[in-house]
């Protein structure tokens, strides 16, 4: 994997710009988080979920003037709605368990803030991302898997397939998995981090990441700047 790698194009988006994170859920405004659907069958609800999930989180993050608040409203909700510390955990794979527990616990902690400042950023530079739900089927574990079109600012289409899961007792969802253009998030974020760690420490994951996005953006904002009117 090549030194400073980050993931392709699309999979930056997603976790920039939906999915990759305090404020508690109640000081949200509630219209925002309504993410229940009008009709009984579990499929539509599913479905119904991720098209208000998604929508809340570009609403949470393009509403607040401060950028500092909408990274805060936007960790809260991606906390409530995806395991961001499994994930992070499962980033780390067997090194959470031959590595300091601390150090582990401090990158679930980096790791969350930094898919909030990721994907508020990235929603609050591209506004107008539209998401369309194209359907959804059961799984026997009794997970749904609702598939999607994730449309970008330059008009490409890019799907995108949610994995989520019904709390029996309460009828909520969770998001528990997300492939974007047949690439597991889960997977491109972990083979990230090996091939980071292959650089630095687990304390350096994130600076690593942020300094290799910060020379992403320079490069497109310099690109942009150059191409022609």
């Amino acid at each position: 994997m090549p030194r400073g790698f980050f993931p392709p194009t699309p999979i930056r988006l997603i976790w920039a710009s939906i999915l990759a994170v305090g404020l508690l859920k109640a000081v949200l405004p509630s219209p925002i988080l309504s993410a229940w659907a009008d009709s009984s069958a579990r499929s539509d609800q599913a479905e119904s979920y991720i098209a208000g999930f998604f929508r809340a989180t570009v609403e949470t993050a393009v509403r607040p003037r401060s950028d500092e608040y909408a990274v805060k409203a936007v960790k809260a909700l991606l906390l409530h709605e995806i395991p961001l510390d499994d994930t992070a955990r499962f980033m780390l794979g067997r090194l959470w368990f031959t590595e300091n527990n601390e150090a582990g616990r401090r990158f679930q902690e980096d790791f969350e803030d930094f898919v909030a400042e990721a994907v508020t950023k990235g929603v609050r530079a591209n506004p107008t991302l539209a998401l369309e739900v194209k359907g959804s089927r059961s799984h026997s574990d009794g997970s749904m898997l609702v598939l999607s079109a994730l449309t970008l600012p330059s008009g490409r289409s890019v799907p995108v397939d949610w994995e989520v899961m019904q709390d029996p007792a309460h009828g909520t969802f969770q998001i528990t998995d997300i492939t974007v253009a047949g690439i597991n998030a889960a997977m491109a974020l972990r083979s990230m981090t090996e091939a980071t760690l292959t650089e630095t420490d687990i304390d350096g994951l994130i600076p690593h990441w942020r300094m290799a996005l910060a020379r992403h953006q320079q490069t497109s904002a310099g690109r942009s700047a150059n191409a022609p009117q």
